[in-house]
């Protein structure tokens, strides 16, 4: 027996309504994907990188990476899965490579958006990009490169 008195549980405070982080239209978000996954399939490191997982299986693969994409910028709920999963499984994936998938993801966007909507996306893929090299890449012992800031 302890003499603690029985804990008390106060309910939760319900989460206010999320703001999209950027005001750009699920179509937008279509062309960035499409647009960045065909510089993607192009890219001499990058292209055979996602070929050898995703051969026959793009149009599923573009489907999903838009439910992300609209749930990551304008919260719509949409995307269930596991990234950091998913690209632990790549066998050849390079520390590097996230700094190529950034560059390229950077140019789709600066070339799609207004300065300062391409500048808060890019915010949101760099903390993508970094939490998901610290996933496979991370030690107490390898900090993560500067251009993951």
């Amino acid at each position: 027996m302890s003499d603690r008195p029985d804990p008390v549980y106060i309910p939760a405070r319900a989460a206010p309504p999320r703001t999209p982080t950027v005001s750009i239209t699920p179509e937008q978000i279509a062309e960035m994907v499409d647009q960045f996954y065909s510089a993607i399939r192009a890219h001499p490191r990058l292209g055979p990188l996602f070929e050898q997982k995703l051969a026959g299986k793009w149009h599923p693969h573009l489907q999903r990476m838009n439910f992300f994409w609209r749930s990551v910028l304008l919260h719509s709920g949409e995307y269930s899965g596991q990234p950091v999963v998913k690209h632990n499984a790549l066998p050849d994936l390079e520390e590097g490579d996230y700094l190529l998938w950034l560059e390229l993801f950077e140019t789709t966007t600066d070339r799609l958006f207004e300065s300062w909507e391409s500048e808060a996306i890019l915010t949101v893929a760099r903390r993508i990009a970094r939490s998901l090299w610290l996933a496979r890449f991370g030690t107490p012992f390898n900090k993560p490169p500067a251009w993951l800031s």
